[in-house]
């Protein structure tokens, strides 16, 4: 093997982890505004470069070899640094404070990222973030109290734009048993914009049912779920620890769909409003 230097091509990096984030070089490729050939000629050099298999091509999708997780690793920390030098160095000269309010079911997994690129893109924006209820968000929204909303709601307001749909599903302890019990002991927070669907949903379903608690913080909730006290209701998508997804087989009623909406900006706002609206729009796209 030579031992002369070699250099490493970022965009190149940027569709190995693509790939390996989404499993496919067709979605990659649709993600990065590339051909499927276009990055599958990225992958073939970068392989010949290191003289390495990064991916494991297989009938499920594209596998990150144990060689291509090492290479991952340093990946990811070059792509950061490389737009944080490039966000730094362009980014227009925007000032000022963005006033955001997010539900916490939905913080994540997509807004910590959105957030990191939007601060490495706008590094002079102040952001105030707001974790509340769907429902309180909006009231404060129409008090003006917030520049832009995000809420999980059934059916889109005055001025909200839908960027994604997620089920709600019943959530329980990881090997619990609540689910099973009867009345079926259930957690969910006194705002909660899932409250009134659930309720119906049991009524439907003629299930007899007992409320553990209804607070208004979700961190209670989560603990006793988790403790396997009483099951709960939150989205799929949502990242949870100590709780799982019930696979009750028909068991339990079955839950509607919710849709991720953003309002605001209002008209005339300022500029770096509508940024950050099409910072979530993409994020969560």
């Amino acid at each position: 093997m030579s031992n002369r230097l070699r250099n490493l091509d970022i965009a190149t990096l940027r569709s190995f982890v693509t790939i390996a984030e989404t499993g496919s070089m067709t979605r990659s490729a649709a993600r990065l505004y590339l051909t499927q050939s276009a990055i599958s000629m990225q992958i073939k050099r970068l392989e010949s470069s290191l003289d390495m298999q990064v991916f494991d091509r297989t009938a499920s999708g594209m596998l990150v070899t144990s060689a291509g997780e090492q290479l991952l690793h340093y990946a990811k920390q070059m792509l950061d640094l490389n737009d944080e030098v490039v966000g730094r160095l362009t980014a227009p000269e925007f000032e000022g404070e963005i006033r955001l309010g997010v539900p916490d079911d939905i913080i994540f997994p997509h807004l910590p990222e959105i957030m990191k690129q939007f601060a490495r893109d706008y590094p002079r924006v102040k952001v105030r973030l707001t974790v509340d209820q769907s429902k309180i968000l909006r009231k404060q929204y129409s008090l003006g109290q917030h520049d832009l909303i995000m809420t999980t709601e059934d059916e889109v307001g005055n001025g909200g734009r839908v960027i994604g749909v997620q089920k709600a599903v019943w959530t329980g302890a990881e090997n619990g048993v609540a689910w099973k019990e009867r009345p079926l002991p259930v957690s969910i927070t006194r705002n909660c914009a899932f409250r009134a669907n659930v309720l119906s949903a049991m009524k439907r379903a003629k299930m007899n049912w007992t409320e553990v608690a209804n607070p208004d913080n979700v961190a209670v909730v989560e603990a006793l779920t988790s403790a396997d006290f009483s099951v709960s209701v939150e989205l799929e998508n949502a990242v949870m620890t100590g709780r799982i997804i019930i696979d009750h087989k028909g068991l339990l009623p079955e839950l509607p769909e919710y849709k991720i909406i953003v309002y605001g900006p209002v008209s005339g706002s300022d500029e770096i409003h509508q940024i950050m609206a099409e910072y979530l729009y993409s994020g969560f796209s």
